[in-house]
């Protein structure tokens, strides 16, 4: 099976960045320089948007697409899954790409790159051709994401982190949800082609605010790039992900999850020597000896899964189950996206306060509750009640990520802001291609018919509240002395 689309939300770009905009009042200066300034906070907010609403902007595209190539829905699938698949296997050497030549010099070129793959789609002369320049995309895409939140990192002063990182939580979040209904509009305007090409005035959009507002004079960092353990790392990832991603049919060309696999698998076995022997190893180990950091990424990686399976299961299981209109299907996410704007900077404020640990935790355990209320709804047709759900669902994310990605930070060293920024993308990007992938084919794979849609979705959101109740755990203990 193809990876499953993602239906339609009513949210718009503007919202992303109002909500951003109006959440950044920072003031006073500490000792690593003064608080950031809101349009700071803006130019960092448009890179971390265009690069996660990219994944998901091409979705309503995807019909007039393959039409005009001549090839099946299900190749036009690749489409979304080549970004997801690309920026995560390359997100690590790209944060170490900051570390090395400056946070905002490789920021901007992120811009750049994403220009030159939208144009490059835009004008693609051949389906095969389309797909690289997604690809190109996606690494400038990895290289806004990884930048945004670096230099979030190296601006905001320790007692503004977690409201700063909200900022970014909240675009990036929107940005998902805003993709399908502006791909839309720009579908009907200019054609399959438009989504690229608005990729261009963006991206100077993002490049000139970055130039007035991102501050200047960083000096280059000492920092060993490891290449042979960089080529690696993105094969092993490249593998795990496209291997994840075609379980339900293939992500590029003819090949099943088992060649991926065995892909990940021999840069596995190549990997370990050459980065016992690297120098500067793209894996920052420092990183990794980290009990909080390492919590934090195994905590974002399970939070964005659960999240994603909802993704997979509810439009198809609304439309296809219970015949709900496309539209109406895409408005059962809104609460999502308004409960994560209700409750980030909430939780930014109790992570700034030294409250993690209870941010943390109640966060997840509202997204639990909000998953259970899914599944009885889903059992009982009990739609008002998965409407709830949906929106206790956004408030647990909204409390969570921040906390949890600002504890993160706080704890990397600070020649390693850009890698430690990677390693978290990587992990949010590996969850969205994990939740995706599994709870589509598992769903593709069980339902027959009404009633075994219903179990399938029951389940899927039972299973996901326990996933939220172990992160609650996990993240309860490595913050107890936050």
């Amino acid at each position: 099976m193809a990876t499953p689309r993602v239906a339609p939300r009513a949210v718009t770009t503007h919202s992303a960045l109002e909500v951003g905009a109006v959440m950044v009042a920072v003031e006073a200066a500490e000792s690593r320089g003064a608080a950031p300034s809101r349009w700071l906070l803006i130019a960092l907010a448009v890179g971390a948007f265009i690069s996660m609403a990219d994944a998901t902007i091409v979705a309503v595209g995807l019909d007039p697409l393959v039409h005009h190539f001549g090839v099946p829905l299900s190749a036009g699938q690749e489409v979304l899954s080549v970004y997801l698949v690309a920026i995560t296997a390359t997100l690590p050497t790209l944060g170490r790409l900051g570390d090395r030549f400056g946070r905002r010099r490789v920021y901007l070129s992120g811009f750049a790159v994403f220009a030159l793959g939208s144009a490059a789609a835009a004008l693609a002369p051949s389906f095969g051709l389309l797909l690289t320049a997604r690809a190109v995309q996606a690494v400038g895409g990895g290289v806004l994401t990884a930048g945004s939140l670096s230099l979030i990192a190296q601006w905001a002063p320790r007692g503004r982190t977690g409201r700063s990182v909200a900022v970014l939580v909240i675009t990036q979040a929107l940005a998902g949800l805003a993709g399908p209904p502006l791909g839309g509009i720009l579908v009907a305007v200019g054609g399959w082609q438009a989504i690229f090409w608005a990729g261009l005035p963006m991206a100077a959009v993002g490049a000139g605010l970055a130039l007035r507002f991102v501050p200047a004079g960083e000096e280059r960092r000492t920092v060993r790039l490891d290449v042979a353990g960089s080529v690696l790392t993105a094969t092993l990832l490249l593998g795990i992900g496209a291997g994840i991603a075609s379980i339900g049919g293939p992500v590029v060309g003819t090949a099943g999850p088992e060649v991926w696999f065995s892909v990940a698998w021999v840069s596995l076995l190549l990997l370990v020597p050459t980065e016992l022997i690297a120098r500067r190893p793209v894996i920052d180990g420092r990183l990794l000896r980290n009990p909080r950091f390492a919590a934090a990424t195994m905590a974002t990686l399970l939070s964005t899964g659960t999240l994603m399976s909802c993704f997979a299961v509810l439009p198809f299981w609304l439309e296809q189950a219970h015949g709900t209109a496309p539209i109406v299907a895409g408005l059962a996410f809104v609460p999502i996206a308004v409960g994560i704007g209700v409750t980030s900077r909430s939780g930014g404020r109790l992570a700034d306060s030294g409250r993690t640990r209870r941010a943390t935790a109640a966060g997840m355990g509202l997204a639990a509750a909000g998953f259970a209320c899914a599944a009885i709804a889903a059992h009982t047709d009990a739609w008002w009640l998965l409407l709830i759900g949906m929106l206790v669902l956004g408030l647990g994310n909204g409390f969570f990520s921040s906390p949890n990605t600002s504890a993160a930070i706080r704890v990397a060293p600070r020649d390693a802001l850009g890698s430690a920024a990677a390693f978290l993308s990587t992990a949010r990007n590996a969850g969205v291609i994990i939740g995706l992938a599994v709870t589509g084919a598992v769903y593709t794979a069980t339902v027959h018919g009404t009633s075994s849609a219903d179990g399938v979705a029951t389940g899927t959101f039972a299973v996901a509240a326990l996933v939220c109740l172990l992160v609650a755990a996990l993240t309860g203990r490595a913050y107890r002395s936050t």
